[in-house]
């Protein structure tokens, strides 16, 4: 039992030296240091605390949820309508809202101009521009089918 006790104070003794080396190392400043200036830095610190603390019970954190806008055309005319009839082909390239995909190399149409979205699909129909993914869709549209889309395509969120 004597062994264990010597034993535990040489091990306590050499984990103090050890730790006490390390102040060896530290190099001291010199500056003069005096109660009163300890104190008013403590008194400080503890009214900086106490305003802290009192903030937050007057404002308590509280979890705040965004969500995203849901955003909806609302078809008042026959145009939007038959366009948003008509977009449900293109959701599965241009996205639900006329976002683009840039997995299907589509691009971004949602708040184009109307005239312009109807131009280009005229442009597709009569090859002057030429896309084959597209071909399909628009082939057997009509121009008032093109406009019809132009004008719920202008309407999506640019």
């Amino acid at each position: 039992m004597n062994k264990l006790i010597v034993l535990i104070v040489v091990l306590v003794s050499f984990v103090g030296i050890l730790f006490l080396d390390g102040f060896k190392r530290l190099t001291p400043n010199n500056f003069p240091v005096t109660f009163e200036d300890l104190k008013k830095t403590h008194d400080e610190k503890v009214a900086l605390i106490t305003k802290i603390e009192e903030s937050k019970e007057a404002a308590p954190e509280e979890e705040v949820k965004v969500e995203a806008p849901i955003f909806k055309v609302d078809l008042t005319t026959d145009a939007l309508k038959k366009g948003h009839d008509n977009y449900s082909k293109c959701i599965v390239c241009h996205g639900q809202l006329g976002e683009g995909k840039k997995s299907q190399n589509a691009p971004k149409i949602g708040g184009q101009y109307a005239w312009y979205v109807t131009a280009q699909l005229k442009k597709f129909k009569s090859k002057e521009r030429i896309n084959a993914v597209m071909d399909p869709y628009i082939s057997k549209l009509s121009d008032q089918d093109f406009s019809d889309l132009g004008e719920y395509i202008s309407k999506l969120p640019w």
